[in-house]
């Protein structure tokens, strides 16, 4: 059953307004029609929720549905995940943010660090964050996601270390380095005091980080790890370690 979003301002007695992209998709593309089911996301207001709903209506610009019951399906894990990832070049950052939300990723913030090759703009990564946020939406909708998780705007190196240098005492701090040869996951699981409620993840561009953003990081008690013998490619290392987090404490497996 396909899922569309809306905020909850465009739902009023019982019934939902779907207006644009999302309008177009269901009355051109997929040929819905009144009578046909749909899973609609409410966001905003009281939080997200999700409710089965059937289409009542259709027309040029906007397709009205009737909600029906609540789908009590949970598919946000309790884990807040959040996905550092350096700006990567083609094609890349949109895999990356396509499968972090399947993965459950609950934010995405891109940077620029010393060996990213990609420079932005102000209108190019205004432009650029958009559609991020749409690549977003759509993943959270193919894999039905009760929230549509938040793409930011780009920001500096000096500025995501300095965010995460004001975190919770329950929320780590990881970073994948080519150069840590001993301390993986499995040792910082053994060795934390509680569990985490919230993992902030760091990965690097094609180049990898240079000396002083690791030690940035080591500054702000950051978790530098390793993944393995073998050098992943930036795509690779930030789907990899989402998937490790969430199994280790999300609920992944």
């Amino acid at each position: 059953m396909v899922k569309v979003f809306v905020p909850s301002g465009q739902v009023s007695q019982g019934k939902v307004t779907v207006t644009g992209g999302d309008a177009h998709h269901l009355r051109s593309v997929l040929r819905k029609k009144p009578g046909d089911q749909v899973l609609i996301g409410v966001i905003g207001g009281a939080g997200s929720r999700a409710y089965e709903g059937v289409i009542v209506a259709v027309d040029s610009s906007k397709v009205i549905c009737e909600l029906l019951s609540p789908v009590k399906v949970q598919t946000e894990p309790q884990l807040k995940a959040c996905l550092c990832q350096a700006v990567a070049k083609g094609g890349k950052m949109d895999l990356v943010i396509q499968k972090s939300v399947e993965l459950g990723v609950t934010e995405i913030v891109p940077f620029f660090s010393q060996y990213t090759v990609v420079r932005l703009d102000g209108e190019k990564s205004r432009q650029r964050q958009e559609r991020w946020q749409k690549i977003a939406e759509a993943a959270a909708k193919q894999c039905r996601r009760d929230t549509i998780p938040q793409v930011h705007l780009p920001v500096s190196f000096d500025q995501l270390a300095a965010a995460l240098a004001h975190r919770d005492e329950d929320h780590l701090l990881l970073m994948p380095y080519e150069q840590e040869q001993n301390r993986g996951l499995a040792h910082i699981q053994g060795h934390l005091p509680k569990q985490p409620r919230q993992v902030s993840i760091v990965i690097g561009p094609e180049g990898g980080f240079c000396p002083e953003e690791v030690e940035r990081i080591k500054t702000i008690n950051g978790e530098i790890i390793t993944l393995g013998p073998r050098i992943l490619r930036t795509e690779t290392a930030a789907v990899a370690v989402l998937a490790l987090v969430q199994f280790l404490w999300g609920d992944l497996g």
